[in-house]
């Protein structure tokens, strides 16, 4: 399987100076996801919590990227760099729970192997930074 390097501006994926220039290694199949849900959509400024309740469903586009989407506005999705990566969140159930009603920079994921249903590890999410389809 051949691998592309995605460089990150510090203006686009994940706009934090404490990332830029930093490379996340997608597959082609990785790269084309992301490029599919990025397409026609402008990145706003990096927020350090989003509404749980308002999230429909998170997809794990490789161990550093995960995409949260909204309920009630499907034209923003919110792209998530996990802090220090997420090992193998593309082949786990990735459990989180909040007293609040917020994700946030720093949460705690629990990862579960989808076979075992057994605790593998964790990581904790990073900024959210919402990408928002462009005015047609």
């Amino acid at each position: 399987m051949r691998k592309l390097i995605f460089a990150i501006p510090a203006a686009m994926l994940l706009a934090a100076p404490a990332i830029s220039g930093e490379q996340i290694e997608l597959t082609e199949k990785q790269q084309a996801e992301l490029d599919k849900r990025l397409e026609g959509r402008t990145a706003g400024e990096a927020q350090s919590c989003i509404n749980r309740n308002d999230q429909r469903e998170m997809t794990v586009i490789s161990d550093d990227i995960l995409i949260f989407a909204s309920r009630r506005n499907a034209k923003t999705i919110y792209v998530n760099k996990p802090l220090g990566g997420c090992r193998n969140a593309d082949r786990s159930i990735l459990s989180y729970s909040r007293p609040t009603s917020t994700l946030c920079r720093g949460d705690a994921v629990q990862l579960i192997d989808n076979t075992t249903k057994m605790s593998t590890g964790s990581c904790a999410f990073g900024d959210f930074v919402p990408y928002t389809k462009d005015a047609e």
